[in-house]
């Protein structure tokens, strides 16, 4: 089951090894050997073409920018049942990165600030999709139409129409436009999540095992990077937010380095020019995070349908 936790201690530093890094502090681009870019419509209806001229880096940050901006698609077919296809253009234009290789058990760190403004949907999030089987662990959510407010979960399942959802939401009064830490620690025998060093979200994966020994939240799944516009969650646009910036200070990335689990760790990989730090939490701000709210209508984040 998920789990709100409440000054719960994070993870053991041991049972992590340092796999990739990369700040942007120092300028350079992004790491294409780790990182390719998502083009094109992709899923949940959203109203962006995602497009490689909008990630760039930029004033010492990853910068992954929305804009009010016409976009052809160069797949449309007017006869087509996929509204992927049957989209003519698209208004806007946003950017997205995805891991090349998937992870599997790993603690994942990500210094991001995020937009405001109605539309916006930034995510820092992990899937495995495959035949007759899904899993996706959301790091971090927010849609601009809840402001100041955080979302984490995950989703499991065989099918669109019947895929599970256990998410839970935090208020964070001041929270956009602000530097926050978000981190992920997922081990064979749970998903944890926190916020600036403070673990808020933990979910079982035995609990999405399905039969036939589908284990979906314990699959290799790639991390994904994006901001998306309007779709099935993020609602209308405001256009007068726009160019909206989801920017990325560093990305960190450890391999799950336990005795008892058969997943090897990987050679410490670094962008040019980068120092390897050792493995740490998180550091703690000095703010508690606030009382979880009970989940409403307002808050509650309703299934997302992938593809059509």
């Amino acid at each position: 089951m998920a789990t709100a936790l409440q000054g719960a201690a994070p993870a053991a530093s041991a049972a992590w090894a340092l796999a990739y890094e990369q700040s942007f502090a120092g300028g350079g681009a992004l790491d294409a050997s780790f990182w390719r870019q998502e083009t094109g419509l992709q899923r949940n209806r959203e109203a962006q073409s995602y497009q490689p001229g909008n990630v760039m880096v930029q004033g010492g940050v990853l910068r992954i920018e929305a804009r009010r901006e016409t976009v052809p698609n160069p797949h449309w077919r007017a006869s087509s049942g996929d509204w992927r296809l049957s989209r003519r253009e698209s208004s806007y234009s946003s950017g997205a990165i995805v891991s090349r290789a998937p992870l599997r058990f790993a603690r994942v760190e990500i210094v991001a600030r995020t937009p405001s403004g109605a539309g916006v949907w930034p995510a820092l999030w992990l899937v495995h999709e495959a035949a007759g089987e899904y899993g996706e662990i959301d790091l971090f959510e927010a849609v601009g139409k809840h402001p100041d407010t955080v979302f984490a979960g995950v989703h499991w399942g065989t099918d669109p129409r019947t895929r599970k959802h256990r998410n839970d939401s935090r208020v964070v009064p001041g929270f956009e436009g602000r530097w926050h830490t978000h981190t992920l620690e997922w081990t064979p025998s749970a998903v944890t999540i926190s916020l600036d060093g403070r673990p808020w979200y933990r979910f079982d994966p035995d609990d999405a095992r399905l039969p036939g020994g589908i284990d979906p939240l314990r699959r290799p799944m790639h991390l994904r990077i994006n901001l998306a516009l309007g779709g099935s969650w993020g609602g209308d646009i405001d256009d007068g937010k726009l160019p909206a910036r989801f920017d990325i200070a560093s990305v960190r990335v450890w391999n799950w380095a336990d005795g008892d689990n058969d997943a090897a760790a990987a050679p410490v990989r670094t962008s040019p020019g980068q120092p390897v730090r050792p493995p740490e939490p998180a550091a703690e701000k000095s703010d508690a995070m606030p009382a979880a709210p009970a989940e409403s209508a307002q808050t509650r984040r309703p299934p997302v349908r992938w593809g059509r």
